[in-house]
Formats: structure tokens, C-alpha cells, sequence
């Protein structure tokens, strides 16, 4: 399944765009078993972004149902009082670094890789961002 890179960005923040088509193919029923697994997750990224942006997943999916495409999708997040440049500025900064050592999730990096992102285990990365990126490409 080909999904937007964890780095790709929609609204000037990263995993955004991931996000929403995750959510778009969960919401079609076409979100396969290991990504429904995972799929807003309080331990991943995508409980990260929620929680940073002060969202909660029934919101979130009820945005993605609403508005469609990419486009308007954008416009609605960054009217929230939460997605300020200043605060997408430091999303972008912080969720790159979720799950490397020091950082939030790195023992949740290191628990799920052998189901989740198992290239990683032979071939060890740094951060969740990396381990989804070398498994998925």
C-alpha cells in the first residue's frame, strides 16, 4: 500500500498528509489489518499529532469525512486555534524525532519493530519516521 512519506507535508506539517489518507482508507473500509492495528494509536505518531494539535480521532475523522480533499482538509486545520506556524513549526521538529533514543517512543519503537517494522530489526534506524520509511519504500 503506498501512503505519503511520514516527511511529506499538507499545511506546512509533516505526517499530515499520511494521516488523512490513512484516515480517508479507514473511513472507505480499505485500511489493511496491520495499519487498522496501529491506526490512531495513543503509543504512535498518530496519537503524537492528535495530542499536539489538541484533537481527538472522532474529530479528526469527521474532518477528513466533511471536507473531502487535501485542499479543504488544509483550510480546516489551519483554522484551529492549535495549528499555529509556531506550533506546527515545533510538530514538524518533534515528530521526526518520535521514537529515536532520548526521545518519546523510542521503547514503543523498539516493542513493535517485530511486528510493525520488522526490516528494521535486521537494519536498525533511528526514529519511527525512518523504520516506516525503509519498510514502506
Amino acid at each position: 500500500m503506498r501512503l505519503p512519506r511520514p516527511q511529506d507535508q499538507l499545511a506546512g506539517c509533516v505526517w499530515f498528509p499520511r494521516f488523512a489518507e490513512k484516515a480517508r482508507r479507514f473511513l472507505a473500509r480499505q485500511l489493511p489489518f496491520t495499519y487498522r492495528v496501529a491506526f490512531g494509536s495513543r503509543l504512535g505518531i498518530d496519537g503524537a499529532f492528535l495530542r499536539h494539535f489538541g484533537l481527538t480521532l472522532p474529530h479528526f475523522l469527521a474532518a477528513v469525512r466533511r471536507t473531502g480533499g487535501d485542499e479543504a482538509l488544509a483550510a480546516w486545520f489551519l483554522s484551529l486555534s492549535a495549528a499555529s506556524p509556531e506550533r506546527i513549526a515545533e510538530w514538524n521538529r518533534r515528530a521526526s524525532q518520535l521514537g529515536a533514543k532520548g526521545h518519546p517512543g523510542y521503547l514503543t519503537r523498539h516493542l513493535i519493530k517485530w511486528i510493525f517494522y520488522p526490516r528494521s530489526v535486521w537494519s536498525p534506524v533511528n526514529s519511527l519516521f525512518e523504520a516506516i520509511e525503509q519498510d514502506e519504500r
